[in-house]
């Protein structure tokens, strides 16, 4: 049987858009779960083609920002999301989406997934697709 590194991977650690630092100057990582987590939400931020070696991958969230509260753009981020999560091999099924929308200070918006790893049992992921990764 795998190991948790090798079956949820090492990645290096973000936060925001920079790569984060130890305290001695070397890049930090992240692997496990957590790993798998930042993965997917990297995944939904990310804008369709910006990658151009990978044209499908994203879910572009950005695209919404201050239009959360409308439900047709509630139904298209939470097809996004599913769509993107089921792509990343370590995703057995995505078990629901919810939005909590402030328009107004979509910094402030929150999104909710709740997804079920392989080997592992439901995990929520809550995050704010308008504020800080």
């Amino acid at each position: 049987m795998a190991n948790i590194t090798e079956t949820f991977g090492r990645d290096i650690r973000h936060k925001s858009d920079f790569v984060k630092k130890d305290n001695v100057g070397d890049l930090q990582t992240i692997e496990g779960l957590e790993n798998y987590k930042e993965a997917l939400l990297r995944r939904w931020i990310t804008t369709p083609g910006s990658l151009v070696h990978r044209p499908d991958y994203g879910a572009g969230l950005m695209r919404f920002k201050g239009a959360l509260s409308s439900i047709p753009n509630q139904r298209k981020i939470a097809s996004a999301i599913n769509e993107q999560a089921m792509r990343d091999p370590r995703t057995e099924k995505v078990l629901g989406v919810s939005v909590t929308a402030n328009d107004e200070t979509p910094e402030k918006s929150i999104i909710k997934v709740r997804v079920k790893p392989v080997g592992y049992s439901e995990q929520e992921i809550s995050f704010t697709p308008f504020g800080e990764v």
